[in-house]
């Protein structure tokens, strides 16, 4: 898992960087653009806290699977949290974390692998 984390942190600002020399975008509009989705992204994640990640935590210790009502919440925190990372990936994993029928389309699959996970 570890490895998994290292991947992600040196691929995600390598194609994020690429991304933006590649699109030739100005400084302003890259600023500009992370400021915003910082935002929206602080006033999605402002409602919750750690609370949620104690719940979830002691689900899986306890050998019980989250309610969908707790990963909903998660995974919309992790949608906030995605938009306050400055990035266009981030961003457009945040927005898609963020629609309610997609987030409803991922529990089902998260709830069968960490039901894998405790078996």
């Amino acid at each position: 898992m570890t490895w998994l984390l290292a991947l992600v942190l040196l691929v995600v600002p390598t194609l994020e960087l690429g991304l933006i020399v590649s699109l030739n975008l100005a400084l302003p509009v890259v600023g500009l653009q992370a400021v915003a989705t910082a935002a929206v992204g602080w006033w999605f994640s402002r409602g919750e806290d750690l609370s949620l990640w104690s719940e979830l935590e002691s689900d899986i210790q306890n050998g019980r699977v989250p309610t969908e009502e707790a990963l909903d919440a998660m995974l919309t925190v992790l949608g906030g949290w995605a938009l306050i990372v400055p990035g266009f990936l981030t961003d457009l994993a945040g927005g898609v974390l963020l629609v309610p029928a997609i987030r409803g389309l991922l529990i089902g699959p998260i709830r069968g692998m960490i039901r894998q996970h405790l078996v």
